[in-house]
Order: structure tokens, then C-alpha cells, then sequence
């Protein structure tokens, strides 16, 4: 009886060690990535960044036509 009580403790070591498991089989497949989520990344924000210009420069223009705060 002691002793499957004390198989049914669970201690923070257990947890955190399951956490590292858990983690260590979901990244398994960012070694076979490699590198293509930080281009795909890269390429988005950089993509986002020249979007976010192109409207800044169209606001400009807008607000300097119609004589309004820039």
C-alpha cells in the first residue's frame, strides 16, 4: 500500500523532465527545417515593413493634396 502511494507522487523534477520530453519531441522536425522558417520569417516581415512604406507614402501624398496634417 506505502508503495503505491509513493509511485503516485509526482514531483516538480517529474514535471519539468516531462516538459523537456514533451518539447523535445515537438521540435524533432525543426532539425529537418533547417533554416526555411527563418527565411520564410525574414521574408514576411521584411514584405510587411516595404506594405507599411508604400501606404505611408500614399498618406502623404493624400494628406499633402488636400492641405491636411501630414
Amino acid at each position: 500500500m506505502i508503495n503505491l502511494l509513493i509511485s503516485l507522487i509526482i514531483t516538480w523534477t517529474d514535471i519539468f523532465e516531462g516538459i523537456g520530453h514533451f518539447f523535445l519531441w515537438m521540435f524533432k522536425g525543426v532539425r529537418f527545417l533547417g533554416q526555411f522558417p527563418n527565411v520564410l520569417i525574414s521574408t514576411f516581415i521584411i514584405g510587411l515593413l516595404a506594405y507599411w512604406t508604400l501606404r505611408l507614402s500614399r498618406y502623404k501624398k493624400e494628406a499633402q493634396r488636400n492641405g491636411t496634417i501630414e
